[in-house]
């Protein structure tokens, strides 16, 4: 902290009370005039607040007092004779001291050109004189300075009562005032290694394509205006290593966010996608090489991408966030850094959005980079996003090339072991620094190898799953790989020789390495296909079709494709395989008569295969029920397939809740319970880290309000499915109270929708305006305003769906994970 000089600055002769201020001399100059000890006094108090002094002697020869050697050797004194002083040197000084009259000094005209260049002066002994009068100082650690002045009236009183007061500070001021500092100081450093981050990010901005609409997020400086208000995955937890619960994109956020120092998101601001990153940057997190993470949201738009070139060639390391939509405008960007060697990353989401705003998987757009010769991997589940992403960000690395990075469209949260900071600064090293400069095939396969000799977890670009005697081998890459692997005991014990080859590298493409990876007894090939564009997919059908033409020229091998576009479940995909392999359905036929229309195919899955055309799966059925219906199930559960369930779906356990308190006092803003559940009696287990999910449920008074004004009757029952799931029957007030997200905020997919209901043609286009750009603003006041899905049905009356169709519309009650703080082990039972 800069050493000040107490001074106080004298108003009139009839006004003797002053000001007493602080003058801040550090890195400034003063000018002393005189000799002897007033004038040694002067030039001392000068250079302990940190001024340079010039010393006017009246000497003809002055030199610099013995006692002010130690200032002169480091250059901040010098003497000058008197007679040498010109009236226009004051305009140069920031204080000028007077300290006596000798030869050679004309006190009068020195005060009045300080008066005249508006420097404040001190003259010794004369208050009249003076704007400001010196105080005898007490200068402590930590800055602690105290004066005492009786503004020239009684100096030796103020001398002391400065003693008096100093001999009773309290103990330990000092030594805590300094750690305050220090506190000071380190915060001072953080805020310059910020600015340099953001000086840094302006930089690479500003040398991108003119006309790029940006907004700029790092730490203390303002968020870009988004609709997305959830709060980030907790990124202590992921970065300490521990087990967190997240879902696919926060899992390649992290991996983003710790390993760059730039970070692209080029997403629409009410999608979730990248507004992790956004978030840590706001927050001033730093990355795993211990520097500022910059956030740098973008438009899609045709030359998106261009921006990366300046953030590139400033030695950044870059990163970016990209829905799918924006990688074929990134196209021709990837293309011309793949020529330059460039080691940038893109995490790209492989997912579209339907009508009712709800995502899903679409490997269509992520496909287009197929033809960028940027490297291409894909990942499914959250955990294997996470370590994806690291790979694709230590190859990019190593090889100094593009990484395109494709993840499955987000489908819930899931536990995941993450790696360190320091975990990820040492892999992403290592593997640059043993694998540099070899072909960029041999250091995706190297960089597989070590994460697995790190990390204990095994990946390859190719990997067989199933029997190994399989005739038909299936071929996927990201959730429908992960699903169709999920399917495989099913089929095997029903003797059916099949297998899965997961597909995570697609550039650069290995058709040796496909071919090795099938088992010899492979004759059929089936593409599972997850695209809305059969032209993009077929390009990749091709590509297999070779390298088993090439890699088994005598085998003969058939390569076909099935259509899985729209299914989002596990249990879909395998009914899509089933009728792939010419295999019944594995429901029974009473269940799949009552689930179809004579004119419908029997589900999503089979009708994909039955039409390998077809580009989306049929819509979720929806159907009113009796409570005959509903007995006759009941009654006969085993010929209807029918169970009485909690949670359909869902594994439930009828438990006792033994203890609930608050932890949290009623004042404060957050509520932090602390709940024990009896489990004993029951199948319940879990193991130390273990997330256990709530499902919220809408307030049972709004929903009974919502009925009575739509019309609904809320004890009707209805029979729905959606994505794929089984049908569940619940009356109209249980699905809007435990499985629709009524009071939740809609997206612009249900406007859309909404609009295509309205028979009112002006709240029609009110509703189409809103989803367009002329109505951005609006609807993001809409947004903040927490405008709900009741809210829009009410205010649009003429858009009236019935609730069939709201049912497909609204998106579900999604749960909310809370890590299991207790283990199984120290309490039984609980």
């Amino acid at each position: 902290m800069a050493s000040t000089t107490a001074a106080t600055l004298a108003s009139t002769a009839e006004q003797p009370s002053s000001l007493i201020v602080g003058l801040r001399l550090s890195n400034k100059k003063a000018a002393v005039f005189g000799q002897g000890s007033s004038a040694l006094t002067r030039a001392t108090f000068a250079l302990d607040a940190g001024a340079s002094v010039v010393l006017y002697s009246s000497e003809s020869t002055p030199a610099v007092p013995k006692a002010l050697g130690k200032w002169a050797e480091a250059g901040r004194i010098t003497t000058v004779a008197a007679s040498k002083y010109q009236s226009n040197d004051i305009s140069a000084f920031s204080v000028v001291f007077v300290a006596d009259s000798s030869a050679g000094i004309n006190v009068a005209e020195i005060v009045q050109a300080a008066h005249t260049a508006g420097v404040p002066v001190n003259v010794a002994g004369n208050v009249a004189l003076s704007d400001f009068t010196l105080m005898p100082t007490y200068h402590g650690q930590g800055g602690l300075q105290v004066a005492v002045t009786t503004n020239g009236v009684a100096p030796r009183v103020a001398q002391r009562l400065l003693k008096e007061i100093v001999g009773k500070l309290p103990s330990g001021l000092e030594s805590q005032l300094s750690d305050v500092a220090r506190l000071n100081a380190a915060a001072a450093a953080v805020e310059r290694e910020r600015q340099t981050a953001v000086a840094k990010l302006e930089s690479a901005v500003d040398s991108a394509s003119p006309g790029l609409s940006t907004a700029v997020t790092a730490a203390h400086t303002p968020a870009p205006e988004s609709v997305i208000e959830e709060e980030p995955a907790d990124l202590g937890a992921l970065r300490s290593g521990a087990a967190a619960v997240v879902d696919v994109q926060a899992a390649a956020a992290y991996a983003a966010h710790a390993l760059s120092d730039l970070c692209f998101v080029y997403a629409a601001p009410e999608q979730a996608l990248g507004a992790a990153a956004l978030a840590w940057s706001r927050r001033a997190e730093k990355n795993a090489f211990g520097e500022w993470v910059s956030a740098l949201r973008m438009q899609t738009r045709a030359g998106a991408g261009h921006a990366l070139w300046g953030a590139l060639a400033s030695g950044a390391r870059v990163a970016a966030i990209a829905s799918a939509e924006s990688l074929p405008h990134m196209a021709p960007v990837l293309t011309e850094l793949v020529d330059r060697r460039q080691p940038l990353v893109v995490h790209a989401s492989a997912e579209s959005m339907d009508a009712s705003g709800e995502n899903h998987t679409d490997q269509a757009d992520a496909l287009a980079a197929l033809q960028t010769g940027a490297v291409l991997l894909a990942s499914a589940s959250p955990q294997e996003a996470h370590d994806v992403a690291v790979i694709a960000h230590a190859v990019a690395a190593a090889a100094a090339v593009p990484v395109v990075h494709i993840v499955s469209a987000a489908t819930g949260s899931e536990q995941i072991r993450t790696a360190s900071h320091k975990q990820l600064a040492d892999f992403v090293a290592s593997v640059a620094k043993t694998h540099s400069g070899q072909a960029v095939a041999e250091i995706i396969d190297a960089a597989f190898t070590q994460f697995r000799g790190v990390f204990g977890r095994t990946y390859s670009r190719f990997e067989y799953s199933g029997s190994a005697d399989a005739e038909t081998v299936f071929v996927a890459l990201g959730q429908p790989a992960a699903d169709a692997v999920e399917s495989l005991p099913a089929l095997l014990r029903e003797k059916v020789s099949v297998g899965v080859l997961s597909v995570r590298g697609l550039r650069p493409w290995g058709p040796e390495q496909l071919a090795a990876a099938l088992p010899t007894s492979a004759r059929r090939v089936v593409l599972l296909r997850c695209a809305r564009d059969a032209a993009t997919a077929d390009a990749l059908v091709a590509e297999v079709a070779l390298a088993t033409l090439v890699g088994r020229p005598a085998a003969g091998i058939c390569v076909s494709s099935a259509n899985v576009f729209g299914i989002e479940s596990a249990s879909g995909i395998a009914e899509a395989m089933r009728g792939a392999l010419g295999l019944e359905s594995a429901g029974s036929a009473e269940e799949l008569a009552e689930e179809q229309s004579s004119e419908e195919p029997a589900d999503a899955a089979a009708a994909a295969v039955a039409s390998d055309s077809d580009a989306a799966s049929a819509e979720p059925t929806a159907i009113v029920s009796t409570a005959l219906d509903i007995a006759k199930k009941l009654a006969f559960p085993e010929a209807y397939g029918a169970e009485l369930v909690a949670r359909p779906g869902e594994r439930t356990f009828a438990v006792r809740v033994s203890t609930k308190y608050r932890m949290t006092p009623e004042t404060y803003d957050r509520n932090i319970f602390h709940i024990e559940f009896d489990t004993r009696g029951t199948d319940l287990t879990y193991e130390i880290g273990d997330a256990l999910g709530v499902y919220g449920c809408n307030d049972s008074a709004q929903v009974a309000e919502f009925c009575q004004q739509y019309g609904l009757d809320p004890e009707q029952l209805v029979t729905a499915a959606r994505d794929g799931e089984q049908h569940h029957t619940r009356t109209v007030r249980a699905w809007l109270t435990h499985a629709l997200d009524l009071f939740g905020r809609p997206s612009k997919g249900f406007y859309t929708a909404l609009a295509d209901c309205a028979t009112d043609q002006a709240e029609a286009e009110k509703l189409r305006w809103l989803t367009t750009s002329e109505g951005a603003v609006e609807f993001r006041d809409r947004v903040a305003d927490t405008v709900t899905y009741a809210d829009l049905l009410l205010e649009f009356g003429s858009a009236r769906p019935s609730f069939l169709r709201l049912v497909d519309l609204i998106a579900p009650i999604k749960p909310r994970h809370y890590s299991i703080a207790s283990s199984a082990k120290m309490h039984p039972g609980s």
